[in-house]
C-alpha cells in the first residue's frame, strides 16, 4: 500500500520491472478516489527509477504536493501502465504493469488528543 499525507512530499515505491514489456517505456499513475471516483493522474518516465535494485522495486520522485493539492484525503486504487508517449494521460489500450491501494491522509492529524480531568472521589463511612 502506498501512503501519502497531504501537502507533503513523498517518494513512491512500486515493482513496475517484472511486468514491463516496453524498452525504456513512461509508466501512466492512475490514482482514483474509491469513494467519489475523481482521477488524479501522472506520467513518469521509467529512467527517473532512484532504486538500487530496479529487478526487485522502483522508487520515484514525483511531486505528490502538486499532485494532491485539491485531492480529498481518504482511500485510492491506483493502477500504473507502460507506455511509449510522455504526454498520453489515457489509459485505455495500455498495458497494466501494477494496481493496488493508496491512502491519502489529512494534512493535519485531525484526531484530537484527549485529556484526563483530575478525578476525588468522597468516601463515607456508615
Amino acid at each position: 500500500m502506498i501512503v501519502y499525507t497531504i501537502g507533503q512530499q513523498s517518494e513512491t515505491i512500486v515493482t513496475l520491472n517484472e511486468s514491463t514489456r516496453l524498452t525504456n517505456p513512461f509508466y501512466l499513475f492512475v490514482f482514483t478516489n474509491v469513494s467519489t471516483k475523481v482521477e488524479y493522474k501522472i506520467i513518469v518516465d521509467s529512467a527517473s527509477d532512484t532504486s538500487e535494485f530496479p529487478e526487485r522495486a522502483n522508487i520515484y520522485q514525483f511531486n505528490t504536493i502538486t499532485l494532491f493539492s485539491t485531492a480529498q484525503a481518504g482511500q485510492y486504487s491506483y493502477e500504473v501502465f507502460e507506455q511509449q508517449s510522455s504526454v498520453n494521460t489515457n489509459p485505455s489500450g495500455l498495458n497494466l504493469v501494477e494496481c493496488g491501494k493508496m491512502l491519502l491522509n489529512p494534512a493535519a492529524n485531525l484526531i484530537q488528543q484527549g485529556y484526563e480531568p483530575e478525578t476525588t472521589y468522597k468516601g463515607y463511612a456508615g
